[in-house]
């Protein structure tokens, strides 16, 4: 029997979709492409109706200011330097588009903003350049304060890819830079390239970073993106190409000396079936953060967590997304639903989610919309 959806009230949220794909690092297999940026509602009842859509290149990553009037899109392209495009957000969440910031990397793939909000930094995966930028009292990103290259290996050990067909089957002969988080006085930045978190220490009055030290992951395993447990000094890495999460201990103590802040814990599958070719994208925790969900690509399944009281993990679920190749995923701000973007299949699909299991079951709806990406809840 299908589930059904009933939440305390509608929730409008953004759906990034690939509108070029023949100018990104990966191949979507995608029938169509989309226009940009979709605007859409889900009602109580679980239905999604779109409302209106904003044309702009390959919005792969959608990240709302905290002040709640600006959105960055990052568009994704490796035929130019990247560019994130300010949105103002109106009523209804219409967009108003107020300024393009340029990168200094192809592939643009993340925004990160200091806790002061008087920064950010700018994640760009192909040649894992790291940008980082003022940003105005209203959100808008200004002029690149320092701009560095993300690198362990010495010259001569690594080369840059050259091309999409290059970088599929060499995914690690070069950095590949992916997400970067604020944490106390650093900054972690995961290298799917370097098998490795970079670690930085941030000076919030000059806006910089400074290399501190790296911590290294398994070869191979291409460590993604972060989630950083709200209250304790915890947080989850997904490894992209092993199909893991990592569980780590973030150390705090003895702020003056250099040593790693985060300490591999525990390393949990995401997969029932490890031999099968299969990619980790999104890592998210609940909103009570009592859960951790990992999407799997190529499975096409989500993978469920259990926190523990310590913050490691207990895999409870692995649940098939109803759609191929689920590049990202959300859950809505009550927890009460989950909605599951599957790049090439072009559809959204709608799960019910219980609270206190932490489980969820498919609805049996699916919305169309061509290459999805990322679906955004402000």
């Amino acid at each position: 029997m299908a589930a059904t959806i009933n939440l305390d009230q509608d929730y409008t949220f953004y759906i990034g979709t690939y509108s070029d794909m023949d100018v990104l690092a990966h191949q979507p297999h995608a029938p169509s492409e989309g226009e940009g940026i979709h605007i859409a509602t889900l009602s109580r009842d679980g239905k999604i109706v779109e409302t209106s859509a904003t044309k702009v290149l390959n919005p792969a990553v959608l990240i709302p200011h905290s002040n709640g009037t600006m959105l960055y899109a990052i568009v994704e392209t490796i035929k130019s330097t990247g560019m994130i495009v300010q949105y103002g957000i109106g009523p209804d969440l219409a967009l108003d588009e107020q300024g393009t910031y340029y990168a200094s990397g192809k592939s643009t793939c993340y925004l990160s903003l200091s806790p002061q909000k008087d920064a950010a930094i700018v994640i760009n995966y192909w040649d894992a350049i790291i940008d980082v930028c003022d940003v105005d009292k209203d959100g808008r990103l200004g002029q690149t304060v320092q701009s560095f290259k993300q690198l362990d290996r010495k010259p001569g050990e690594w080369r840059q890819v050259e091309y999409r067909e290059d970088h599929w089957t060499n995914r690690q002969v070069g950095p590949h830079a992916h997400c970067a988080h604020f944490w106390h006085d650093w900054v972690f930045i995961p290298d799917l390239g370097e098998n490795a978190v970079f670690q930085y220490r941030y000076d919030a009055d000059a806006k910089r970073l400074t290399p501190d030290t790296l911590i290294r992951f398994e070869a191979g395993s291409g460590p993604r993106h972060m989630a950083m447990h709200p209250t304790l000094d915890i947080c989850y890495v997904s490894n992209e190409l092993f199909n893991t999460v990592c569980v780590a201990k973030l150390d705090a103590s003895d702020p003056r000396a250099t040593k790693e802040r985060l300490i591999p814990i525990q390393y949990e599958s995401t997969l029932e079936n490890r031999d099968q070719v299969s990619y980790v994208s999104e890592i998210k925790l609940s909103p009570d953060a009592r859960f951790l969900y990992v999407s799997n690509r190529g499975d096409n399944s989500l993978a469920i967590f259990k926190v523990l009281d310590d913050g490691q993990l207990e895999r409870i679920d692995v649940v098939p997304t109803g759609g191929k190749f689920p590049r990202h995923f959300a859950l809505t701000p009550c927890g009460k639903a989950v909605l599951v973007a599957n790049q090439d299949s072009s559809n959204i699909t709608t799960f019910s989610r219980n609270i206190e299991s932490g489980l969820i079951k498919a609805t049996g709806d699916t919305f169309e919309l061509p290459a999805p990406n990322y679906i955004r809840f402000v």
